[in-house]
């Protein structure tokens, strides 16, 4: 099922800024070719240059040829939603069609909203306050659902879990009356 796409998988998050609201984000993510742990969003190859122009032709044909797989990226769609948003953080939710090596945080990254505690592709300073007023020294993103069909029966299976305490408090600043709605 997870090799098929037959999943649909739908996080929490929260953000630093605000991503918006129906945002679809398709944009393909490989590796960073300098830091090798990190994934990041492969630029486009049709993307204008700094002289507001489309590289086309030979040029373009070649540097895509030189580059190796892992620098092209592999296609990644998430689809955001913001649930609140108090000025300064939100509250999102993700669903992901694909299944990439952080997703989410490099999606999130791309659009100028990192996932609020996320030391890799998050805000140092916004971490620091996080861990000093909250405790939180984690990225504040959560697995919240899970829709599959059992490989067996076929009978459609909807496994949710509860999100974390520590999340649940910064959520509860940022939106106090969506505690049922999480």
């Amino acid at each position: 099922a997870f090799a098929a796409r037959n999943v649909k998988k739908t996080y929490a998050a929260i953000t630093v800024g605000n991503p918006g609201n129906r945002v679809v984000i398709d944009k393909p993510i490989g590796r960073h070719p300098v830091h090798r742990q990190r994934m990041r969003v492969v630029p486009d190859p049709s993307a204008k240059n700094s002289s507001n122009r489309v590289v086309r032709g030979q040029m373009m044909a070649d540097a895509m040829a030189s580059k190796p797989p892992s620098q092209l990226g592999r296609r990644a769609l998430s689809f955001v939603d913001t649930l609140a948003f108090d000025g300064k953080l939100s509250v999102v939710q993700v669903r992901i069609e694909t299944g990439r090596t952080h997703q989410i945080r490099v999606h999130l990254q791309d659009r100028h909203t990192p996932i609020y505690g996320d030391d890799v592709y998050g805000l140092a300073d916004w971490n620091k306050k996080l861990s000093k007023t909250h405790g939180v020294q984690r990225p504040l993103l959560h697995a919240a659902r899970l829709e599959i069909d059992h490989p067996m029966t076929g009978d459609h299976m909807v496994i949710t879990a509860p999100m974390a305490s520590d999340m649940i408090k910064t959520a509860d600043t940022i939106w106090p009356q969506g505690r049922d709605e999480r």
